[in-house]
């Protein structure tokens, strides 16, 4: 497709692991569709799995059904992704997820922060958290991470260039 044209998708999706699959699935179709760079649609699929596996993990859900905010904003040359899930600042999970990005931002470019990760699991105990989904999406995806927490929701966002 030649020029820029825009894009945009904003979903509740409700908190059930099923759904991560679905989503990422999803993704990948509705973009392949779209555009002719696959690698590109395959970055916003795997991070778009990612981002909603961490929200399912760590989010702060209640007794009752709830959901999450998936939003996909871009144009033909940049893509913005973003998570939204309820959070709790007791639980520990925002500090680590700005950890993990301060840490992620700490090396030179995201393909050393995940050769150190890499070597990290390799050396950790089994059954240990490997944490790689943050840094599989800043090396693989080239995903530019931010997140803030705003009063009971924590938001993560990656910007790509596609």
């Amino acid at each position: 497709m030649s020029g820029r044209f825009g894009f945009s998708i904003d979903l509740p999706v409700r908190n059930d692991w099923r759904n991560v699959d679905l989503m990422r699935s999803s993704i990948q179709s509705c973009f392949t569709a779209v555009f002719r760079d696959l690698d590109g649609c395959h970055a916003m699929s795997m991070i778009t799995g990612e981002l909603l596996e961490n929200a399912m993990k760590y989010g702060h859900w209640g007794e009752r059904e709830q959901v999450f905010r998936l939003r996909i904003t871009g144009d033909s040359a940049h893509a913005t992704i973003v998570v939204e899930n309820p959070a709790s600042r007791a639980s520990g999970h925002v500090e680590r997820l700005q950890q993990c990005i301060d840490w992620i931002r700490g090396f030179g470019n995201p393909r050393d922060a995940y050769r150190a990760r890499l070597r990290e699991i390799a050396d950790a105990d089994p059954g240990q958290s490997r944490q790689l989904g943050l840094v599989r999406v800043a090396y693989e995806g080239s995903g530019v991470l931010s997140c803030h927490f705003d009063g009971s929701v924590v938001v993560v966002t990656v910007e790509l260039t596609l």
